[in-house]
């Protein structure tokens, strides 16, 4: 479509930008301890972002060829690409962390399960990749896989975080919404671009535009969240009332997984009872013989 073209190519110019201005923020909040997968990730966006631009215009300031040129694209693309899901990976995980410091069992239980899914998708990924005989197809194919296993995980947290953000003691103005936020609006976008690019493909398509849009609203929601002062309240470490269900749940899940100590047991009941009954022996023997 003509109209989306000059829209697409403004929005393209302006992507590097936002993701500096939200990487600036990250770090000017402290965000690099706190959480260092999602800054590597919006480092990574940045810098990854930059240098695909740069192979794109390579053929202004260099001799290279137009295949070069190309494969270099191509593959630097899909790099990054892996790496990002990778590193969303990490984040969704600091994410769930974050959220769940009230209640470590729980915490630890979600964690070994989290890893689990993931574990499984990646072989799925990779599975589906392999089915594939074109051997171009291959690296694209995991890219894309991983990252719609990836998009699902995300999408699984934002409902997550909607639902339980009060019960454990946080707020919809707090941090770990907005990341949250963030991620689940880059997953949307991903998983209905890939749907409308594949009944109308093309680069400058709706489902490109969308997807551009959409990732910009998701800098400008981070950076919001981190300008954004928290409350004293958020930034404190989170505690639930002593009615809650949670601390329950949370006891016998940290209980789960350890063995149960072990009591040292005196001699056995027969064993007592024998005694008892030499010492009435003995002092029936002593009466009658007095």
């Amino acid at each position: 479509m003509a109209w989306t073209t000059p829209l697409l190519h403004g929005l393209t110019l302006a992507e590097p930008w936002l993701n500096l201005l939200a990487l600036l923020a990250a770090l000017k909040a402290g965000m690099k301890k706190r959480f260092p997968a999602i800054t590597f990730y919006l480092a990574l966006r940045f810098f990854s972002g930059v240098a695909l631009l740069g192979i794109l215009n390579a053929h202004h300031f260099s001799s290279i060829g137009e295949r070069a040129q190309t494969l270099a694209y191509i593959y630097g693309y899909w790099l990054s690409y892996i790496v990002g899901a990778v590193a969303i990976f990490f984040a969704v995980q600091e994410i769930f962390k974050e959220l769940m410091t009230p209640v470590p069992g729980l915490q630890r239980l979600g964690i070994i399960a989290f890893r689990w899914v993931s574990v499984v998708s990646v072989l799925i990924s990779i599975g589906a990749a392999l089915s594939i005989r074109e051997d171009g197809d291959v690296f694209a194919t995991i890219g894309t896989q991983m990252m719609k296993c990836v998009s699902i995980m995300e999408l699984c947290l934002l409902a997550f975080l909607a639902l339980t953000v009060h019960s454990l003691g946080r707020s919809f103005r707090s941090v770990t919404f907005g990341l949250g936020l963030g991620f689940g609006l880059e997953a949307a976008s991903q998983l209905v671009a890939s749907a409308l690019i594949a009944r109308h493909a093309g680069l400058y398509s709706v489902g490109n535009l969308i997807l551009e849009a959409i990732t910009l609203s998701a800098f400008m929601t981070w950076t919001a969240y981190f300008f954004l002062p928290e409350e004293s309240t958020v930034r404190s470490a989170a505690t639930l009332p002593v009615s809650s269900p949670l601390i329950r749940w949370n006891e016998i899940a940290k209980a789960l997984g350890h063995s149960a100590p072990h009591v040292a047991l005196g001699q056995s009941q027969a064993f007592f009872l024998q005694d008892v009954e030499k010492v009435v022996d003995k002092i029936l023997t002593k009466n009658s013989i007095s």
